[in-house]
């Protein structure tokens, strides 16, 4: 039929001329380069032989900023709608059997020549032919060429007029008759997608109805895919994700796209528990709406952990100086924080007294803690009886107080990297299940690295005393995320009856059946037990030291400092 090319339009500058080309997807919308439209909020453009010079606007574009650069998408929107049928989009799932066997498709450029017609191509493609998990390679036929004016062509059946990709570049070569290509770039449906998510409203996906795709699209916009949710899509699908995704709507397209329905039930209501209450509850109508067999999510904020207070300490290697950054995690994310600011060891405790205390309005109402990550030296400071509001001497073990590792805050890290690992097993198991290590303790340092290097599964350790530095070390190194100590040491003579013995035997008992999401708040109980007990009793709730160290509750890296 005549129409079945009427969505093809060409893009040019405000000012007049072709700069290239763009293809229909809705009444108002088409598809182009972001070069094509580099550094312009408006274009003009135009249906050969149809309407010519109409106005756009540049609603949208991905990341492309310059040559080589992926996310090389732009959208443009008409003033008003045309009635033109757009183009008809493949299926993502079906583009490798459309590109196989050889098959040609069609491309249409607007290039500079003195008639100001298009100009049509015939291209070969494939997945096989991939760059960078971005592009395709195109392969024009036998005395064909792509040339400028081809950018934001769509490539399309010319049997079907369905839409598999979009131009982008063509590796020009000079000559007499000008820049000629016989090879160039396409972006695949899937990877324009990737940028433009809205896309997915338009493609003929399989799972539920376009309408209930796009409401969930739209409930989900703007929420990261976090490393929580890296772990409960781990957990709902049985496999870790492949690569990296952009977004959580990216996430959830995945499972829904490749796995049993089931398993998208299962992520999803996994997904709800990091989402403010109002999204919360949306994302339970939506799936029990949806998808068969779920029911409304019951809210559980503890799901993704509490919220926080995250001071994060690092030591200067000159001055003997720290820089200290005092984040917030809320919900699974990052949230309001203090610039990073570096300070002598001496006004260390001053300035996260004051950063603590400017940031907790962010979090009254929740239920929150909060996370000391400090140098191994000083995973032993008695943080909890640091002020939280210094102005009315409040101390912060009112709250839930726990030490992580700094090290482990950086991703590149051995020690994160091990952690992550026994937290994994941790967490699976449900319980702590703790190791205790008595105050005599016969192993010496590298005979303690050995014996939990051979035990993998050994995820928190109770000390009857103070640990000491090699065997805090070995633990450090090995990634044990959990570990809970009383600061005092046992200096008794003998240990069959001693102090520390009788220390370990209550903290071991205290914890061993809890899950491990809810030692801090079991730490906080036993600090309060502890101030009503005679000072001339040992209770395990005394300078108590929980190390509680979560690889997932990993805030943003802090902007470098100026100095």
């Amino acid at each position: 039929m005549d129409d079945d090319w009427q969505w093809r339009a060409w893009v040019g500058h405000p000012a007049g001329g072709k700069l290239g080309a763009a293809f229909l997807v809705t009444g108002t919308r088409l598809l182009t380069c972001a070069h094509t439209v580099h550094g312009l909020d408006e274009a003009r453009v135009g249906f050969p032989g149809l309407r010519e010079g109409l106005t756009a606007k540049v609603v949208w574009r991905g990341e492309w900023r310059r040559e080589g650069d992926t996310g090389d998408v732009a959208v443009l929107e008409l003033d008003e709608p045309v009635r033109y049928p757009p183009a008809r989009l493949a299926a993502p799932d079906d583009l490798h059997e459309r590109t196989t066997g050889g098959r040609t498709f069609g491309v249409c450029g607007f290039p500079r020549r003195h008639d100001r017609n298009e100009r049509h191509a015939t291209v070969t493609t494939s997945p096989y032919r991939g760059m960078r998990q971005e592009w395709w390679e195109l392969k024009t036929g036998a005395g064909e060429w792509l040339e400028e004016g081809y950018s934001g062509s769509a490539v399309y059946d010319t049997s079907t007029g369905e839409v598999i990709g979009m131009v982008t570049n063509a590796e020009l070569r000079h000559g007499d008759n000008g820049d000629r290509a016989e090879l160039g770039w396409m972006l695949p449906i899937t990877s324009i997608r990737a940028h433009w998510e809205e896309l997915d409203d338009l493609l003929p996906l399989r799972w539920t109805t376009p309408d209930a795709r796009r409401e969930l699209r739209e409930l989900l916009d703007g929420v990261r895919f976090t490393e929580p949710l890296a772990a409960d899509l781990e957990r709902a699908v049985g496999r870790p994700p492949v690569g990296k995704f952009r977004s959580a709507w990216a996430s959830v397209r995945n499972v829904a796209e490749g796995f049993a329905e089931e398993r998208l039930v299962r992520y999803l209501a996994a997904l709800g528990r990091h989402l403010p209450e109002p999204r919360r509850q949306r994302l339970a109508g939506w799936s029990a709406r949806h998808l068969p067999g779920a029911a409304p999510a019951v809210p559980d904020p503890a799901w993704s952990g509490p919220a926080s207070v995250i001071v994060q300490l690092e030591r200067v290697t000159f001055d003997n100086a720290f820089d200290v950054t005092v984040h917030t995690w809320i919900d699974g994310a990052r949230g309001p924080y203090r610039p990073t600011v570096r300070v002598p060891e001496r006004r260390v405790r001053a300035t996260v007294e004051e950063g603590v205390s400017a940031l907790k309005s962010a979090l009254i109402g929740r239920d929150w803690m909060i996370e000391f990550a400090v140098p191994e030296s000083w995973l032993g400071k008695p943080f909890e009886q640091w002020y939280v509001e210094p102005r009315n001497k409040i101390l912060m073990r009112q709250y839930p107080v726990v030490v992580r590792d700094v090290e482990r805050l950086r991703p590149d890290s051995i020690r994160r990297d091990q952690a992550h690992h026994r937290w994994k097993v941790l967490n699976a198991r449900g319980r702590s299940d703790p190791r205790p290590i008595p105050c005599d303790e016969p192993r010496k340092g590298s005979e303690f690295q050995d014996w939990l290097e051979a035990h993998v599964d050994f995820c928190v350790l109770v000390y009857g005393s103070r640990p000491a530095k090699s065997r805090l070390t070995a633990a450090l190194n090995n990634g044990i995320p959990v570990m809970l100590w009383t600061r005092t040491p046992c200096d008794a003579p003998a240990h069959g009856d001693c102090r520390g013995h009788r220390v370990l035997d209550e903290l071991t008992a205290a914890v061993g059946d809890k899950h491990p999401g809810d030692l801090p708040q079991v730490a906080l109980a036993l600090r309060k037990q502890a101030l009503i007990t005679p000072k001339d009793e040992p209770h395990c709730g005394r300078d108590l030291t929980l190390l509680w160290d979560d690889p997932s509750r990993l805030p943003d890296p802090p902007l470098a400092m100026e100095v």
